[in-house]
């Protein structure tokens, strides 16, 4: 799919990003749908999951290329969106869903004043 010349206005979408965001036959494509779908793979696993299975994954279950996996893993990471471990990603990193902070609570003193 990816090899189909762009100029032609050919576009698909992805069954699994749940926007539906279409996407353009382009050298270097726009991964956002495919972060959001990993995303979602990842949290369903309380261990997070491998290079390896998220590979997998994409290449059965999205329209993109397990080649696009790692550049992805490295933005979320980036974002703070996931860990890894060992922070070198290859075939046996592990990729968590990073912890989200707990919801910040008015102070005792903000209290007071309301």
């Amino acid at each position: 799919m990816w090899k189909v010349d762009p100029s032609y206005g050919v576009r698909y979408r992805d069954p699994r990003d749940t926007q539906q965001q279409m996407l353009d036959l382009d050298l270097e494509p726009e991964t956002a749908p495919l972060r959001r779908i990993l995303v979602d793979f990842i949290s369903e696993a309380p261990d997070g999951r491998t290079i390896p299975e998220l590979k997998r994954y994409t290449l059965l279950e999205t329209v993109y290329r397990p080649g696009q996996v790692i550049e992805a893993i490295r933005q979320l990471r980036a974002a703070g969106t996931v860990t890894t471990e060992p922070r070198t990603i290859n075939t046996k990193t592990r990729v968590r869903l990073a912890p989200t902070p707990p919801p910040a609570r008015p102070s005792a003193e903000q209290g007071a004043l309301w």
